[in-house]
């Protein structure tokens, strides 16, 4: 059995793992020896390993930094080491070393803690602010939850229906501890639940508290327009040069936020699209026989051109003469060979249409709805399986954007073809793109040109605000970082790790 799988799995557990601790922040070796304390019930290891088993469980749960004054908000040493070990084993698995100097071990000591630290002190900052999550915000978090875990439930589950498990339900778990025990995470199926939802819920108290220290930020009309001014100029340039690029950014913005659109350039129109694929994966049977018959081309091919070549030679023609040829009678096997080819290729079109025949019922289905007179959107929401329409609703009223003024390189050059011989409001026959059956209507052409500073002034206004509430909070955490009375540092703790 093929074990790629569990390999990458056991790599996205571990990731996971380390979900609140991957940023890395700048301070180093003398912000973490700004406050440094010598720890009352710390005891000295002899351990030179950073390795967990080096260490009792007493010295993993030492306090290594505690953040206020109570031991609410802490770092243990336990958690030093398991982020050390983890950078260390990223480093070997990118074929780089690890570090060998005190000096570099320690930089890389006071990299770990203070991530860790930065977090720490969010929390703790929250807190003091009395800042809660509301329910829809709890609501929110669960949904994250539970998104996650049937994530890996579902794979996991995947994995044991194909092993054949008498009691799947039973297996997936299996599976699951034994992913969760290669990623060298001290947990079970339920702890690995409790510590994602502790994750995220941690997550969603540091962005509110970014929103309250935020919440006051402004932007000057001064600001605004030039901010507009030096997007306009950076878009016209850009999209006028490379307008395909125009697209992606565009929905990108449509989606995510970010800088608004400005200039648009001639060329794009907005489309629905309804996509309907096969369920599952085509059969084992119809992949060997596409095999068989590459092998059978190959074979036809190499006995054709031997026996053009006999004839050629016994014609004592020049290669130039294109007027020799040879029948399958006059190929060694040929007859054979393409009989064999026949049959093939028959039972190959037939698995294959074995395997596309609901998803092609399914598109003429919704092609027949839409004859009938039902709103493409109406049809799209029933029968379309983009997800792009469910994970961002806005897309059902807009369309998304199709560039047919030159090469689009997102939609297929048949489907661009297609809507390009389409009036506002029509829509394309069913169009089969490999395995997918597609059928598009025309939104109409999205207006070309500059976005005016009126037209553009809540846009820009709202993206100026971002922009400094983003540099307000990254000053806000950096004071936090850099106030010596918040985090005390026991070094006696943790500078053996990785010794």
């Amino acid at each position: 059995m093929n074990n790629s799988w569990k390999k990458a799995l056991s790599v996205l557990l571990a990731v996971a793992m380390t979900l609140s601790f991957a940023a890395c922040a700048g301070n180093s070796a003398n912000n973490a020896s700004a406050s440094n304390a010598t720890s009352s019930d710390a005891t000295s290891s002899d351990a030179t390993s950073s390795d967990a088993s080096a260490y009792t469980d007493a010295e993993l749960a030492e306090i290594a930094v505690k953040i206020g004054d109570s031991d609410e908000f802490t770092v243990t040493k336990g958690d030093i080491v398991d982020q050390y070990d983890y950078i260390v084993s990223m480093y070997t698995a990118y074929g780089m070393s690890a570090p060998s100097t005190d000096e570099d071990i320690e930089a890389m000591q006071d990299d770990v803690i203070s991530s860790l630290v930065s977090d720490k002190i969010q929390l703790y900052e929250a807190s003091l602010l009395g800042i809660t999550l509301t329910d829809e915000e709890l609501a929110d978090v669960e949904a994250q939850v539970e998104d996650e875990m049937s994530y890996y439930m579902d794979l996991f589950r995947s994995q044991a229906e194909s092993e054949g498990a008498s009691d799947v339900e039973a297996r997936t778990l299996e599976i699951f501890q034994e992913q969760l025990d290669a990623a060298g995470m001290d947990m079970d199926v339920d702890g690995f639940r409790s510590y994602i939802e502790e994750t995220y819920m941690n997550e969603a108290i540091k962005v509110a508290l970014q929103a309250e220290v935020t919440k006051d930020v402004s932007a000057t009309d001064e600001e605004i327009q030039a901010y507009y001014d030096d997007l306009l100029a950076s878009q016209t340039d850009s999209y006028t040069t490379s307008p395909a690029d125009y697209g992606y950014a565009a929905e990108d913005y449509q989606m995510n936020g970010g800088d608004p659109m400005l200039y648009t350039p001639e060329g794009y129109v907005r489309v629905r699209s309804i996509s309907i694929s096969p369920e599952g994966d085509v059969s084992d049977d119809y992949t060997t026989l596409l095999s068989d018959l590459t092998d059978l081309e190959a074979q036809y091919g190499a006995a054709a051109l031997a026996a053009l070549a006999d004839k050629y030679a016994a014609a004592g023609a020049d290669a130039s003469n294109t007027s020799i040829n040879v029948t399958t009678s006059e190929i060694e096997g040929g007859a054979s060979l393409v009989s064999d080819y026949i049959t093939k290729k028959a039972a190959a079109d037939a698995l294959y249409e074995e395997y596309i025949a609901d998803a092609r019922a399914k598109a003429d289905e919704a092609y027949a709805a839409l004859e009938a007179g039902t709103s493409f959107e109406d049809v799209l929401t029933q029968y379309g399986e983009d997800t792009m329409y469910t994970s961002y609703p806005s897309f059902v009223d807009t369309g998304l954007l199709m560039y047919i003024g030159g090469e689009d390189t997102s939609w297929d050059a048949k489907l661009v073809e297609a809507v390009g011989l389409l009036q506002a409001g029509e829509h394309t026959a069913v169009i089969q793109i490999d395995d997918v059956f597609y059928i598009l209507q025309l939104v109409g052409s999205e207006p070309a040109g500059e976005k005016s500073f009126t037209d553009a002034y809540d846009d820009v206004k709202a993206a100026v605000v971002a922009q400094n509430a983003d540099t307000a909070w990254s000053a806000q955490v950096q004071s936090w970082e850099n106030d010596t009375s918040i985090a005390t540092y026991y070094e006696d703790v943790f500078r053996d790790i990785g010794k």
